[in-house]
């Protein structure tokens, strides 16, 4: 469940302009939060695909070959398949969003839901980790979703001091899932 969550959950949550939402302002309680994931359509069970693309990543002052091998690695396209059973589906996008960020002092100054768009931001602080800012805007819908993420992270330990990364997560709904 945990897994098949984080997929269609990361995709739903992490950067869309312009749908009218608010800038970041104030911390969103654990309740605000809860209540505008409710606005998403419950997912349906069923099989789904999920593919993560790196599209950014810079990482300022790293050595060049390491830098090289690494965008090489993140660059190629992650594609995996999952089963969302019913009580998974059932459980919707309430419970999602509540692991994000573990291990750091997390919350979110945005988090915006209309008609299926999402806008939300996620700020991280770690004293081992430094700071992350996390956007998420998209789209989720009862059958996949469509969002980008967007980090910038500055302040950890040396060679990753200073990290930008994007995401494009696409997830789609395949069809019930396969008798195992």
């Amino acid at each position: 469940m945990k897994s098949a969550m984080t997929i269609i959950g990361a995709a739903a949550l992490l950067a869309l302009t312009g749908c009218g939402s608010k800038q970041p302002g104030a911390p969103k309680s654990t309740e605000e939060v809860k209540q505008e994931a409710a606005k998403l359509e419950t997912p349906e069970p069923g099989e789904y695909k999920q593919v993560l693309e790196i599209t950014r990543f810079d990482v300022p002052g790293m050595p060049k070959e390491s830098a090289e091998q690494m965008k090489a690695m993140m660059k190629a396209n992650q594609q995996n398949t999952i089963c969302l059973t019913k009580a998974d589906a059932d459980k919707g996008f309430r419970d999602m969003f509540k692991g994000m960020g573990k291990g750091s002092q997390c919350s979110y100054s945005k988090f915006d839901v209309d008609g299926g768009h999402l806008d939300a931001q996620l700020d991280c602080k770690s004293p081992q980790q430094g700071n992350a800012t996390m956007t998420l805007t998209g789209t989720v819908k009862k059958d996949g979703s469509d969002v980008v993420i967007d980090m910038n992270a500055s302040g950890a330990p040396a060679p990753m001091s200073t990290m930008k990364m994007t995401m494009h997560m696409k997830t789609t709904r395949l069809g019930d899932c396969k008798a195992s």
